[in-house]
């Protein structure tokens, strides 16, 4: 078996003749334009991709990028979980045009080739854990249980590698020892490292110095669970994955107190404490990784710009919403519209709360809670705790309030247009659960 590494999540497995490409993310601007790779990858490397499968474990455009779907050379069968909503199913047949094959959770897919894959289901999910302060699962009857985000196991001739994506340690854990995943002597391990939400880049701090050791403090949050995950499968070998990738745009100036290390900066930290353990493996991008040897294959790379230059380039970049045109007339009934469906949902699953919801663009400003229909209110007047505060674009709120066919509040978060204040500084699930539903 070999691995070859593309970018961030995406990989392409060989077992013997049958090769699968994972969650394909290769070109840039996703999450309403702020996700950018480095370095880029190069379009004539993407034209040439041979593949014979697709695994998508999930819905987040970083694993099923649209722009990149619309530029792969081959349409190929996608495997993805048989998840209780057909979203993303919905959206790769309907969307992209590729015919799907949903796999039940720990069952076996069986290639021609002898090899297989099989996908497991990572349940119970808290945005708090992975570092989104948003419920991205597409539905939540009663907003506790929901399978977000899978796990991969590729298996052929004795061989194996364990794919995790973004499931948080605690989100897996269960699923792994229950599926003696940990007991099988996987070879390779496919980490993340990193967590991609809002926090602490999109949120007020009393100076510059306590947002970096914020950052600092969540990069460690995150390394430390990728030992965990390594302590317990106890592979040959593991490769830091996902999650990498720098904000572009007028965001650019956001990239460094995001709380995520480079890849070579989190395989320096992980070899530090799991020296008896595994054997740490960077993979660049065109990198090739043999699996029974773990022997390492150096792909060919050519980008000329550094970091620095490179940031300056994408920096001059427009946002996806930047260009659009709305009547802003039209913004009082889209949130009054919006907030129909905002009190449903909160009815829906029960959830009650007193704090004040604050939606403040360059143009106009909401005052709403669960049981207070929405008012239009100045900058200046003083709202009494406790609140949440989002500052944002106002094209965007535009979109946000017209619906997913637009923009979804979860991605505005995870790209980082979307700024933070709570008073107090408190999580309420529910809340931001809720904020998924504020759309017309």
């Amino acid at each position: 078996m070999q691995i070859t590494h593309l970018q961030s999540s995406t990989q392409i497995v060989q077992f013997d003749t049958i090769k699968v490409l994972t969650d394909p993310w290769l070109t840039d601007g996703e999450y309403l334009g702020s996700w950018y790779h480095y370095p880029p990858f190069q379009k004539r490397d993407l034209d040439k991709l041979d593949y014979d499968y697709i695994y998508v474990s999930h819905i987040h455009p970083d694993h099923i990028s649209e722009e990149t779907f619309k530029s792969l050379p081959k349409k190929v069968p996608v495997l993805i979980h048989r998840y209780a909503s057909p979203f993303l199913k919905f959206k790769i047949e309907k969307v992209f045009g590729y015919d799907v094959i949903e796999c039940a959770h720990g069952e076996p897919f069986m290639f021609d080739d002898g090899g297989s894959i099989t996908i497991f289901a990572a349940d119970n999910c808290d945005p708090e854990l992975c570092g989104k302060f948003m419920g991205c699962a597409p539905v939540e009857a009663e907003f506790g249980s929901t399978q977000i985000d899978t796990l991969a196991l590729f298996e052929h001739g004795g061989q194996s590698i364990l794919n995790t994506n973004d499931c948080p340690f605690e989100l897996a854990r269960a699923t792994i020892k229950s599926n003696n995943l940990d007991d099988i002597g996987i070879d390779v391990l496919c980490v993340g490292y990193g967590g991609a939400g809002p926090f602490p880049q999109c949120f007020q701090f009393k100076s510059v110095g306590d947002k970096l050791v914020a950052a600092k403090a969540k990069e460690k949050q995150f390394l430390n669970k990728a030992i965990e995950y390594i302590e317990l499968v106890k592979p040959r070998a593991y490769v830091p994955f996902a999650g990498t990738y720098i904000l572009g745009s007028r965001l650019v100036g956001l990239t460094k107190y995001r709380g995520v290390p480079s890849v070579e900066d989190a395989l320096s930290y992980l070899s530090k404490h799991v020296l008896e353990i595994s054997k740490g493996v960077l993979l660049e991008s065109l990198d090739t990784l043999e699996v029974l040897e773990i022997k390492k294959l150096k792909g060919e790379r050519t980008f000329a710009k550094s970091y620095e230059e490179y940031l300056v380039e994408i920096s001059q970049h427009e946002l996806h919403y930047d260009n659009d045109l709305w009547d802003d007339a039209e913004l009082p009934r889209l949130m009054d519209e919006a907030y129909g469906r905002f009190k449903a949902k909160a009815e829906q699953i029960r959830f009650v709360s007193n704090t004040a919801l604050i939606i403040q663009s360059e143009k106009i400003c909401f005052n709403l809670k669960i049981n207070k229909s929405p008012e239009i209110i100045t900058e200046t007047q003083v709202i009494n705790e406790p609140f949440v505060k989002i500052t944002l674009n106002n094209n965007l709120l535009h979109r946000l309030l017209r619906g997913p066919r637009f923009a979804h509040w979860n991605n505005a978060e995870i790209g980082s247009h979307l700024n933070f204040e709570r008073r107090p500084n408190v999580f309420e699930r529910g809340l931001y659960h809720c904020l998924c539903f504020l759309h017309s």
